[in-house]
């Protein structure tokens, strides 16, 4: 007899959501640093966030900003894989998500990083659930 895991809804899902958090990332990086696109746009994109020291810092808040996108869809593609054959996320995402959460809230209070708190507790909740 296999030992199947639990299903996890994408709704409830940890991976999911932080596949979503990283799209966010990604879709509105024109919205929140204009300045930077446009910048890094100019420049011709390859090389150009230090090709010019004086212009360097504008340029890195809009491409560490879509960079941090593209982590966050792979870590909630990692995880959602881990969800789909184990029913639950990895036992170090809750963590991970809450310390970067509070971490980035006490730098920034008025930032998004309070998204980073649900996500933590979706994947806590799941791997309580897994193990009841």
């Amino acid at each position: 007899m296999t030992n199947c895991p639990k299903r996890i809804s994408p709704l409830r899902s940890a991976g999911v959501w932080t596949m979503v958090l990283g799209s966010v990332h990604i879709a509105t990086t024109g919205m929140f640093y204009p300045a930077s696109v446009r910048s890094i746009i100019k420049a011709g994109v390859v090389s150009s966030v230090d090709a010019d020291p004086a212009l360097a810092e504008r340029r890195g808040v809009g491409f560490w900003y879509f960079t941090s996108g593209l982590l966050l869809i792979g870590l909630g593609a990692t995880v959602r894989e881990r969800e789909r054959t184990h029913g639950r996320p990895p036992r170090s995402t809750a963590a991970i998500l809450g310390l970067t959460g509070l971490w980035g809230i006490t730098l920034s209070p008025a930032s998004g990083f309070w998204l980073f708190l649900p996500i933590a507790w979706l994947a806590h909740t799941a791997r309580r659930r897994a193990s009841q």
